[in-house]
C-alpha cells in the first residue's frame, strides 16, 4: 500500500493545513477585543481551547466542504453551488457549535424550498472570506474562474457587497502565495 503524499509545498495541503491550525489557534480568541485577549494574559498564541488543545470550527469545516465540492464541480459553478449548498444545509441539520447568523438563515431558506440563486441574505458577514481561499487557490492562475467560484460561494450565503469584496480579497492574497503573481499587476 502507497503512504498517502502530503506536502505543505503543495499550495492546496498549505491553505488546508493554514486554514485549520489558524482556526484552531485564534478560536479562543474569536470575537475579543485586543485588550480583552491581552487581560487574559495571552501574549502568545497557543492552543488554549480545551486543557492545552485546539479545536476547529466552522471557518474549516466550511474551507473543507468548498473543497469538495471543488473536487466534484471544478468546471461547473452552478453544479459547484448546488453541492456546496447540499453540503452546508446537511451541516446545519448536525446543530453545530458555532455558526453565523447569515448562514443559518440562508440555510434555513434552503431548507423550505428557496433556490440557490435566491438563498443568500443581507449580511457583511466574513464567511465567504473564510471558505474563499481554497478557491484562491484552486483557480490562481484562472482569475476569472476564480471570481466566478467565489462569487457562487458568497452569494449562497451573502449578498452584502462588502462579503463579496472580503471574500475576493482573501481568494487574490491565496492565489498571489500560491503563485508569487502579484494581484496588483493585473490593474
Amino acid at each position: 500500500m502507497k503512504a498517502a503524499y502530503y506536502s505543505i509545498e503543495n499550495p492546496i495541503h498549505g491553505v488546508l493545513i493554514g486554514t485549520a491550525v489558524g482556526d484552531s489557534l485564534g478560536l479562543p480568541a474569536e470575537g475579543l477585543s485586543p485588550e480583552r485577549i491581552k487581560a487574559n494574559g495571552w501574549s502568545q498564541w497557543r492552543h488554549r481551547l480545551l486543557f492545552g488543545k485546539g479545536m476547529i470550527s466552522d471557518d474549516t469545516e466550511h474551507t473543507l466542504f468548498v473543497a469538495q465540492a471543488l473536487l466534484q464541480y471544478p468546471n461547473d459553478v452552478d453544479d459547484f453551488r448546488s453541492a456546496l449548498a447540499w453540503k452546508l444545509k446537511w451541516w446545519l441539520m448536525s446543530l453545530p457549535a458555532g455558526v453565523g447568523l447569515a448562514t443559518a438563515r440562508a440555510m434555513l431558506k434552503l431548507w423550505i424550498g428557496v433556490p440557490v440563486s435566491r438563498s443568500g441574505v443581507w449580511s457583511a458577514g466574513n464567511g465567504p472570506a473564510m471558505r474563499s481561499s481554497i478557491i484562491g487557490v484552486r483557480y490562481c492562475n484562472d482569475t476569472d474562474t476564480m471570481h466566478t467560484y467565489v462569487k457562487a460561494s458568497t452569494l449562497l450565503t451573502h449578498t452584502d457587497p462588502r462579503a463579496l469584496t472580503g471574500a475576493l480579497a482573501v481568494a487574490e492574497i491565496s492565489a498571489y502565495a500560491a503563485t508569487g503573481n502579484d494581484p496588483s499587476d493585473k490593474l
